[in-house]
C-alpha cells in the first residue's frame, strides 16, 4: 500500500490525498485538477473532482495552472477560500499539510499560506513576513501565539509543511525540522464562513506569493507521533486483538509482537490494542476504542481464539429474550451470540443475566450452549470500523500450531482452529475486508523446509502453547504484509 504517487524532496512517496486518506476534511492537487472531500456526518459534501467547483475565487484575475501549481502570485488579484459549510469544518481540530514554492526569497508583506479569521480576529494562520520566514499563529488576535520558523526561504524551491493544533496541543514541522512540538493551545470554537488557501479568505491582498501545488485540511485530531514529521499521515495502523496480539506473560516487549513488525512503510504508526483473554464480542464492544486518537488507515482484527461456549441455566425460567448462563465472562453488551443456531446482540449484561435484542423464535432450555458468535462479532467491527473512515480492514486468520501433537499439519488443520477459521474467512469476505490466511503462510514455510513439522521451538512458547514467541511473530507479521502489499 503506497503512500502516494508524487515524490517529494528526498524520493519520499505520498501526496495531500494520501494525507488526508479516510479522514474528514479535503485534499487538492493543483497539478492533478483534483479535488477530494470527505465528510461522514454530512455525506452530501463529498466530493471528488474539479477543485473550481468547490473553492471560492476572490479577485478579477483568471485561475492559472502551471508545472508548479496553482499561480498565487503577489502581482495577480486572486486568491481562493473554501466555504466551511461545505466540508467538516472542526474549530478545535485543525491539521493541514501543503506543498508549494515562493517567487522571491523574501516578502515584504505578510503571504498567507493557509488562513482562518474570524471578525478581523486572526485565529489560525500560516504567513511569511519580510526577513522572518514562515511564521504560525493561533490565537484571537490580541493575545496570538506565534511561533517563526528557522528555515531560510530560496526562492522557487519546493518547500513542505504540516501544522496544526486540537485538544492534545499543537505542532509544526516544515522542510528545517520540528518548529514547534506539542504545545498545549485551543482553538477558538467560532466557525467563520470561509478558510483562505494561499490568501486571505474576506480580501485578495496578502496572497501567498509563489505557487500551491497540494493541500490537505484534516478536520479532527491527529495523534502527535503523526504530526511531527513531514509525513505526518501515513497510514496508520492499529490492531485489535487478544493474547496473541499482546500479552505480558511471557516477557515480550510491545515492539515485539506482530504490530510493530508488519511494517507498512517509513513512518507509519502503528497501535496495538491486544489484550489478553478478550473475545471477538468484546473487541466489538471496546471498537470506539481505536478511534480515541485518531482515525486509522488501516485496522485489523484478530478474534476468536477465546469464543467460548456456555450453557443456559434452569434458573431463573429461561424466556426467549433471558435467561442466565453458567459463564458470561467473555459476553459483552452489543456483541453476538448464537443459541439453537439463531445469532442475536446482547442487549443487557448484569453479571451471568443476559438480554437479547430481540426474542429467539424457539424458547431455550436449561443445558442449551450459548457460544459466542465469530462470524458476527467480526463482521459487526469490520462494519464499525469503515463506518469511522478505516479505508481498509483486514482479518487475521488464526496461525499455524506446530506441535509434535494436538496441532496443524501440512495436511489437516486443528479442528477447533479450522472452525474459527472458516468464521473469521467468511466475515471477511462477507464484509469486503482483507482476509490473511496465516496457516497457508505457515504451512508453505514447512512444506518449503525453511521449518521442520512439529518443530515448536521456532514459533511458539511452548510445546503446546498457542502465543508465539518473538520468531513466530515476525513470521505473522510477514504474512499481513504480504497479504496487504
Amino acid at each position: 500500500m503506497g503512500l502516494g504517487e508524487r515524490r517529494a524532496r528526498g524520493g519520499k512517496p505520498f501526496d495531500a490525498f494520501a494525507v488526508l486518506g479516510a479522514r474528514d476534511g479535503f485534499a487538492i492537487d493543483f497539478t492533478k485538477n483534483r479535488m477530494v472531500v470527505n465528510d461522514a456526518g454530512n455525506p452530501a459534501n463529498a466530493f471528488d473532482g474539479d477543485p473550481q467547483a468547490k473553492l471560492t475565487v476572490y479577485g478579477v484575475d483568471s485561475w492559472v495552472v502551471d508545472a508548479g501549481g496553482l499561480n498565487l502570485s503577489a502581482t495577480r488579484n486572486f486568491a481562493i477560500a473554501m466555504a466551511t459549510a461545505a466540508f467538516p469544518y472542526d474549530p478545535t481540530a485543525l491539521h493541514i499539510y501543503a506543498r508549494f514554492t515562493l517567487n522571491g526569497a523574501d516578502s515584504l508583506d505578510q503571504r498567507y499560506l493557509f488562513m482562518v479569521d474570524n471578525n478581523g480576529n486572526d485565529r489560525f494562520a500560516m504567513f511569511t513576513t519580510s526577513g522572518a520566514g514562515f511564521r504560525w499563529v493561533t490565537g484571537d488576535g490580541a493575545s496570538a501565539d506565534t511561533e517563526v520558523s528557522g528555515l531560510p526561504l530560496v526562492a522557487d524551491t519546493e518547500y513542505r509543511t504540516f501544522f496544526g493544533a486540537d485538544a492534545n496541543g499543537r505542532s509544526w514541522v516544515d522542510e528545517g525540522g520540528v518548529q514547534t512540538k506539542d504545545q498545549l493551545h485551543l482553538l477558538s470554537a467560532a466557525t467563520p464562513s470561509h478558510v483562505g488557501l494561499g490568501g486571505y479568505p474576506d480580501q485578495v491582498l496578502r496572497v501567498l506569493d509563489g505557487h500551491l501545488a497540494e493541500i490537505a485540511v484534516i478536520c479532527g485530531d491527529v495523534i502527535l507521533d503523526r504530526r511531527q514529521t513531514l509525513k505526518p499521515l501515513a497510514p496508520y495502523y492499529a490492531a485489535e486483538g487478544d493474547s496473541h496480539t499482546f500479552n505480558v506473560s511471557f516477557g515480550m516487549p510491545e515492539s515485539e509482537f506482530y504490530p510493530a513488525l508488519v511494517g507498512l512503510g517509513e513512518g507509519v504508526v502503528a497501535r496495538n490494542f491486544g489484550a489478553s483473554g478478550e473475545s471477538s464480542a468484546q473487541m466489538l464492544a471496546s471498537v470506539n476504542d481505536l478511534f480515541v486518537e485518531d482515525v486509522p488507515s488501516i485496522a485489523s482484527i484478530y478474534a476468536g481464539s477465546n469464543d467460548e461456549v456456555t450453557q443456559i441455566l434452569a434458573a431463573p425460567v429461561p424466556t426467549a429474550d433471558s435467561f442466565d448462563v453458567v459463564d458470561a465472562t467473555k459476553l459483552a453488551v452489543g456483541g453476538w451470540v448464537q443459541v439453537n443456531s439463531e445469532s442475536r446482540r446482547v442487549a443487557l449484561l448484569i453479571g451471568t443475566s443476559v438480554v437479547l435484542d430481540t426474542p429467539l423464535t424457539i424458547i431455550p432450555i436449561a443445558g442449551d450452549s450459548l457460544a459466542v458468535d465469530t462470524f458476527a462479532n467480526i463482521s459487526g467491527w469490520i462494519q464499525a470500523v469503515k463506518a469511522k473512515g478505516v479505508a481498509r480492514a483486514i482479518v487475521v486468520g488464526s496461525h499455524y500450531l506446530n506441535f509434535v501433537s494436538g496441532g496443524d499439519t501440512v495436511s489437516t488443520e486443528q479442528s477447533l482452529r479450522a472452525s474459527v477459521r472458516v468464521a473469521q474467512k467468511a466475515a471477511a469476505l462477507a464484509e469486503g475486508a482483507d482476509y490473511v490466511d496465516t496457516y497457508a503462510h505457515m504451512r508453505a514455510l514447512i512444506l518449503a523446509g525453511d521449518v521442520v513439522q512439529g518443530d515448536w521451538t521456532v514459533w511458539h512458547q511452548g510445546a503446546t502453547n498457542t502465543h508465539l514467541a518473538p520468531s513466530g511473530e515476525a513470521v505473522l507479521a510477514d504474512a499481513i504484509r504480504a497479504a496487504i502489499f
